[in-house]
């Protein structure tokens, strides 16, 4: 697949509705053949097999009838409307295909052809002709180089994908699955086919030269019929319309379950600041996604089990699962799992158990997992009695049912899980191991979530408690006390100057702007000046190289720390100067400060990501900050809860409430720090490339906190 690329703007007031596409009523075939085993006869062979309720529409100037439909020499021979055309052509009649259908009012074209810019400079032209074709008529393209669609709610299926031929039963629902793969694509597809998880639409979305995997999105979180959304993707060129995609299918309670190939963050080796290397492109996608409610997996396993339970179109109002098991070790297996993602399995209240008692054998568990032994086998009531009892006990949000190799005993015990499955809108899953493979394709017929492992069923319990618990959006508010204008003068100064960085004392400046507690600092030019500088702070002091060409002043020894008397300050000056010398610092600066001193060091850091926008990040900081890498990223600007998120979600928050006999630290400075730095990096919109804090110091509740470095680094201009 090319390079994803956008062609013209998505975002055109005269673009048409994407309903035209997502539920064509007309589908016009241009390039159509008689033979329905070619690739330009199948679409017509598909639509006619799924039944679907629009006109089709072959065009072919060679034939008048093609596969018992009247046939139209040109488009523009076309008597009505068309919404959607499916070129069939080779890659070099596309661009005149396309032409032909902008002056017949045709809304949307998949170009389903390759050989594009991937196969060389003949390519490339042809692939500019196309462009041109797509940007003169507002003709939006799906594709090119994609295999079409396939809408199983109306039998709108305009592809000529053969995953189609060995998939004579395909059940709609309401799961729709866009995949910037067409190969991995079908083979999820014939996944979920076998998983009978009902499908509204498969789309694949090719080079994406125009329609795009969010446009896609956008549009079917839009569709009323649509409940869940899966996609693939391996590039996003407009992650600012992706996150507003994520937004509107948060508030509309439509899960996006996203694989997103491509984790590796080549740019961070050559990051400037901390701050870069920690939010590296997938570190910050990540967090963001996760932030706007999407539920990323990493696999296709888990893509499969997480389509499993959002297909069910259940939720959970808490994280407390009940587990009844034919097994003891698949029982505690699952436990296990359970608690590593966050759910919880308590043991249940003795007047409950005691229920139990009475049809559990004294040799198995009643405390929860409730163990039914394999006498749950011989007893098939004794699981619709188990079943029905977790139902109502009043500290069960989720069921898992653990069942193997029954193949012998299974219909009483399916029968059991299908009625009281009907009978509550508990989310229930089942574990069904071994045998024939019958029992679960029962269960999935009847729409029941089934697998045969319980370390996948719990790991996908735990993304649909996550989903359904999920924190609102931000909602942020602006501090009233911040000056923006104070803050474009400092990087316009910079800008003036031909420079795309501050230096630490601007960087200080930008940032005290928003009210963020940064240290106080003298200017020193000579060893004479630092030490008169000195005298302005209480003993002991920091000197520093000053420079806006140096960025860690650490790793070249431009740093002296806890100087306590004038001839300390002195001497280190007299260094500092001769080290900003060696690094090409003719008119070399110092920067005094008073020392700080803290039970934690933090970092806070901005930035601006070119495809995702401003993002803000947090964590425990100082000189050990890339090896700990306990940071959380979120977009900007925030509110005051998610930055309190943030900080509680670090591996090592433990230490704000004081650990070991150490204080309570000062964590509303921290959270109020976070959410102004989230204010200053929006405002100045596409400025700031990176904003490091590091380190923050901490100190005890009523204390305060203080930042002691700030490095600001602009975006380059083109």
């Amino acid at each position: 697949m090319t390079q994803l690329q956008s062609a013209v703007a998505v975002d055109r007031e005269d673009s048409p509705r994407m309903d035209r596409l997502l539920a064509p009523r007309s589908i016009a075939v241009i390039g159509a053949s008689s033979d329905p085993h070619k690739i330009s006869g199948r679409p017509i062979a598909y639509l006619r097999r799924f039944g679907y309720s629009g006109r089709i529409i072959p065009v072919n100037p060679h034939n008048d009838e093609i596969q018992g439909l009247r046939a139209y020499p040109e488009i523009a021979a076309v008597d009505g409307p068309v919404d959607l055309a499916l070129i069939m052509v080779p890659a070099e009649r596309a661009a005149g295909a396309v032409r032909a259908c902008g002056r017949a009012g045709v809304p949307f074209v998949i170009v389903v052809a390759s050989g594009f810019a991937e196969v060389g400079t003949r390519g490339a032209a042809l692939e500019a002709d196309l462009r041109a074709a797509v940007a003169e008529t507002g003709v939006r393209l799906l594709g090119p180089n994609c295999l079409g669609m396939i809408s199983l709610r109306d039998g709108a299926v305009p592809t000529f994908s053969p995953v189609l031929e060995s998939a004579a039963d395909l059940r709609p629902g309401p799961v729709a699955f866009v995949s910037q793969s067409g190969a991995f694509g079908s083979f999820l597809f014939g996944e979920l086919h076998d998983l009978r998880i009902g499908l509204s639409h498969y789309i694949t979305t090719g080079n994406e030269m125009d329609v795009s995997g969010p446009d896609l999105l956008a549009g079917l979180v839009a569709d009323g019929g649509v409940r869940v959304l899966l996609t693939y993707l391996e590039g996003v060129t407009s992650g600012t319309q992706l996150l507003q995609v994520a937004r509107d299918a948060h508030v509309a309670d439509k899960p996006i379950v996203m694989v997103k190939a491509g984790r590796s963050t080549t740019g961070a080796a050559a990051a400037r600041s901390h701050t870069a290397s920690l939010a590296g492109d997938d570190r910050v996608f990540d967090a963001l996604m996760r932030g706007h409610g999407v539920v990323r997996v990493d696999s296709q396993e888990e893509l499969l089990d997480a389509a499993q339970v959002f297909g069910a179109s259940r939720r959970t109002s808490g994280r407390r699962l009940t587990i009844l098991s034919e097994s003891g070790g698949a029982a505690v297996m699952m436990t296990d799992t359970a608690v590593d993602v966050g759910l919880e399995v308590p043991a249940w209240e003795d007047a409950w158990q005691a229920r139990l008692d009475e049809f559990v054998p004294a040799y198995g568990s009643t405390r929860n997992p409730v163990d039914f032994t394999a006498a749950l086998l011989t007893d098939p009531g004794m699981l619709r009695a188990g079943l029905s009892t977790a139902i109502a006990h009043p500290g069960t949000d989720m069921i898992a049912v653990l069942v193997g190799n029954a193949d012998h005993f299974a219909d009483p015990l399916l029968e059991a899980i299908e009625d009281l499955y009907a009978a509550t809108d508990l989310p229930i899953v089942v574990v069904w191991t071994g045998g024939s493979g019958r029992p679960r394709s029962r269960l999935r017929e009847c729409g029941i979530p089934c697998f045969t492992d319980p370390v996948r069923a719990a790991r996908a319990l735990g993304r649909l408690a996550d989903h359904s618990l999920r924190p609102p959006l931000p909602t942020p508010l602006r501090p009233d006390d911040v000056d923006p204008a104070a803050a474009a003068r400092i990087v316009g100064h910079a800008r003036a100057e031909g420079r795309t960085a501050l230096d630490e004392q601007e960087s200080a400046a930008l940032v005290r702007a928003y009210r963020i507690p940064v240290t106080d600092s003298a200017v020193a030019r000579t060893a004479a000046e630092a030490v008169t500088s000195a005298h302005r702070f209480a003993a002991p002091v920091a000197v520093k190289v000053l420079s806006s060409r140096i960025a860690h002043k650490s790793e070249i020894g431009g740093v002296r720390l806890g100087l306590a008397t004038p001839d300390e300050v002195a001497a280190a000056a007299a260094e500092l100067l001769d080290v900003a010398r060696a690094h090409g610092e003719h008119d070399p600066r110092l920067l005094v400060q008073p020392m700080w001193s803290g039970p934690a060091e933090m970092i806070l850091g901005a930035r601006h990501d070119p495809a995702l926008g401003p993002v803000v990040l947090a964590g425990f900081g100082g000189i050990l900050v890339e090896l700990l890498r306990d940071s959380c990223v979120a977009a900007a600007p925030t509110d005051h809860e998610t930055a309190a998120r943030m900080l509680h979600g670090l591996t090592g928050a433990p230490l704000l409430s004081g650990i070991r006999g150490g204080p309570a630290l000062d964590v509303e400075v921290v959270v109020d720090s976070l959410v102004r730095l989230s204010w200053l990096v929006s405002d100045l919109g596409d400025e700031i490339a990176e904003i490091d804090l590091n380190p923050l110091l901490v100190d005890a509740v009523g204390a305060g906190a203080c930042a002691v470095d700030a490095l600001v680094l602009l975006r380059e201009r083109r």
